[in-house]
């Protein structure tokens, strides 16, 4: 098992998210954060990659099917990539990391990217990352040859990831790229440990959600310094969802006969927001009990079975309003799928994805 001291989730939540998996490495959550940190711990790595990295610099690598890296290398930033460096932090300026100090264990380490990477990276692109959104902060320690050899520094800098935590390619500079996490249309999305939805695969594999299209909200949502609430962006967008469903199947019976709901996917975060996102994805799922989602498998437009079996019509002509599915999670009376309290009666339940 790698270490787990590259990963940082910004926000509030980093100190907790890190500290669980440091002392408890065999719980779930070290499980999600050890998926990333194999594609960017390079303690068994050195050359000049790594030794030449600047701010600016976008570095990638490459896995083996035993999740080795066979490859660490620098790459315009045009290019898809895996890491932007924002800073290189020498330890040797900071309290508690001396002459004669060893590598850093992740304990010791986690405090320099709360503290010392995060600033950073907002101090370099301009921006701060959202945790809610497809970018994390990390800190890269060098190989332990490079240790023993004085690089005492640190790489500070942004990657793109899954819902999974998985490591994920991005192209383009930080500071210019959305945040939100959205997918190109007909991507299946599979299932976290905790039964949420996942990394993209094949629409053939168990998922929980298959994306329709994009939607650009401009002039659905009420321009201000903060998008409408969750729910609300769920209401908004309703209509467009259910109609780009339908688009996708291409009769509004053949979106009736599935039994899904096009709904919006992944409502867009106030950071996010504040830094010019302004496009969602609508999806086809279905909430389900022990749930939340259902187990769709196969293309919705082909072959489809929901929970293993094809699925049977309701008997009504009536499409299922976005957002809701009769006697599911999400209408008045029964509990949204992203776990919140009911919605009122009368009130449009919302099918949101609940970002890990």
């Amino acid at each position: 098992m790698a270490s787990l001291l590259a990963i940082l989730f910004g926000g509030g939540a980093t100190g907790a998210l890190m500290a669980s998996a440091i002392n408890n490495p065999d719980s779930s959550r070290a499980g999600r954060i050890a998926q990333v940190v194999p594609q960017v711990d390079p303690r068994t790595l050195s050359g000049p990659a790594y030794a030449d990295a600047v701010p600016g610099t976008c570095l990638t690598w490459s896995m083996d099917d035993s999740d080795q890296v066979t490859e660490f290398a620098a790459v315009d930033c045009a290019q898809p990539h895996r890491f932007e460096v924002a800073a290189r932090i020498p330890l040797s300026d900071l309290p508690g990391f001396g002459d004669g100090t060893p590598l850093p264990t992740n304990e010791k380490l986690a405090p320099v990217g709360t503290e010392q990477c995060l600033p950073a990276i907002t101090r370099y692109a301009g921006r701060e990352v959202d945790p809610d959104g497809r970018f994390t902060g990390l800190v890269v320690p060098p190989s332990q040859a490079g240790w023993d050899k004085g690089d005492h520094s640190v790489l500070c800098g942004i990657a793109a990831s899954e819902l999974d935590g998985r490591s994920a390619l991005s192209t383009g500079v930080f500071a210019e790229s959305d945040q939100h996490r959205r997918w190109e249309s007909g991507t299946c999305l599979g299932f976290t440990a905790e039964g949420l939805p996942g990394a993209p695969i094949p629409c053939e594999q168990d998922h929980s959600i298959e994306i329709v299209s994009d939607l650009d909200v401009t002039g659905i949502f009420a321009e201000g310094p903060v998008p409408p609430e969750p729910r609300v962006q769920s209401e908004l967008t309703a209509e467009a969802c259910l109609q780009a469903g339908i688009s996708y199947f291409g009769t509004d019976e053949a979106l009736r006969r599935s039994t899904l709901i096009s709904t919006l996917v992944n409502p867009i975060s106030e950071i996010s927001w504040s830094t010019g996102s302004r496009t969602v994805n609508c999806g086809l799922m279905k909430a389900a009990e022990p749930g939340p989602f259902a187990v769709l498998r196969g293309p919705a437009v082909e072959g489809l079975l929901v929970d293993g079996q094809v699925p049977v019509a309701p008997t009504t002509t009536i499409i299922p309003p976005p957002g809701t599915d009769p006697g599911q999670p999400g209408q008045a009376g029964q509990p949204p799928v992203d776990g919140s309290a009911p919605p009122a009666e009368g009130d449009l339940g919302t099918a949101t994805v609940p970002v890990p």
